[in-house]
């Protein structure tokens, strides 16, 4: 029995190795492979399981899960990051801004059935703006309800948004130009403007990627009702046809907004909604030549996904490797959205 076990660790390792080399492989090419970024988290906490299993049964065995772990650290240190949280002196200068990235969900979740109700939930988010008071807020998933909510905290002069893509920029500092990048669909979009921060001029995208849109057949798959066998196969069989037809069109989104922000003349802040783990294809083309504020500066596990599969970092701030520095990097707990929105305080070298 113990060979049998040990045999499985082996194969199990070879799995992860192999999941580990093919991490950010483009689904146009082999779509099947992308779907290993959804389950690299979960093989850390296979492999320290593992550990302490070994340790328990037959301690020489130890050795092969520790080093699958060891080989695939720079993929943990995507999931969670232990920077100093101490503010580095440029982050007092004028050339800091303080930028959040929240997909609101239309700030579906302040309505209520009482208008005292719905009232009492604006005023407590549009409390929570004030108290964080980001210079630049970019939006995903915005709608006219929740537009003309942001607008009524009076926080920014300038307002730039598009409410039929459903993304938003709000800024305090004044905007020169505008834009957007059509993904052909009314659901994903990504907009950018030209910021005018003490002198300086930064463009700033705003972008929502398109979602595998797979939460209602997992819900399917975890009825506890009983079922034919083959009624949940199919589920499964559906679930794979729409995750290789999003990832595809992810991909091919992440490659426009790519392409559009290096042709851009000015430094690059990018923020929004991914829809797609630190091990994607889309976070590795979209982060070429940027930094990554959590990877800078954030502490601790990096989750923003709070929904039906919670723990998953899918919400970035990136940002021109030359141009700028990561001040810190923060996500915020709030109960107004399936996202928890990020902030980060950057600074124009």
């Amino acid at each position: 029995m113990i060979r049998f076990l040990y045999s499985c660790t082996i194969v199990w390792g070879i799995i992860c190795v192999i999941m580990y080399l093919i991490e950010g492989i483009n689904p146009g090419k082999i779509w099947i492979f992308s779907i290993s970024s959804l389950f690299i988290p979960v093989s850390f906490i296979i492999n320290f399981f593992l550990i302490a299993f070994w340790l328990i049964v037959h301690w020489r065995y130890t050795w092969l899960p520790a080093v699958v772990i060891l080989g695939g650290s720079f993929q943990l240190f995507k999931l969670i990051s232990f920077n100093s949280i101490s503010e580095m002196k440029a982050c007092r200068s004028n050339n800091a801004v303080d930028l959040m990235s929240f997909n609101i969900y239309g700030l579906k979740n302040l309505k209520d059935s009482s208008s005292s109700a719905l009232e009492r939930n604006k005023s407590l988010f549009l409390s929570f703006l004030r108290r964080t008071d980001p210079d630049i807020l970019c939006v995903q998933e915005n709608n006219l309800f929740s537009d003309n909510v942001i607008n009524h905290s009076q926080l920014y002069t300038y307002v730039h948004y598009l409410i039929n893509h459903g993304a938003a920029i709000y800024s305090k500092y004044p905007i020169l130009d505008q834009g957007k990048i059509d993904f052909g669909t009314n659901t994903n979009s990504c907009l950018w403007c030209d910021i005018l921060i003490e002198g300086h001029r930064v463009r700033v995208y705003s972008t929502h990627l398109q979602s595998n849109s797979i939460t209602k057949n997992v819900e399917q798959l975890k009825d506890d009702r009983e079922e034919e066998n083959i009624e949940k196969i199919n589920v499964v069989k559906l679930m794979l046809r729409k995750y290789r037809r999003m990832s595809i069109r992810r991909a091919n989104q992440a490659d426009m907004v790519q392409k559009h922000a290096e042709q851009s003349p000015y430094p690059v802040i990018l923020a929004g909604d991914l829809n797609d783990t630190p091990f994607s294809y889309v976070y590795r083309r979209l982060s070429e030549g940027k930094k990554d504020s959590f990877l800078e500066r954030g502490f601790g596990f990096g989750s923003t996904l709070v929904g039906l599969i919670p723990g998953l970092r899918i919400d970035y701030i990136f940002c021109d490797t030359k141009k700028f520095e990561f001040c810190s990097h923060k996500v915020l707990q709030t109960e107004y959205s399936d996202h928890n929105p990020i902030m980060s305080r950057i600074v124009l070298k």
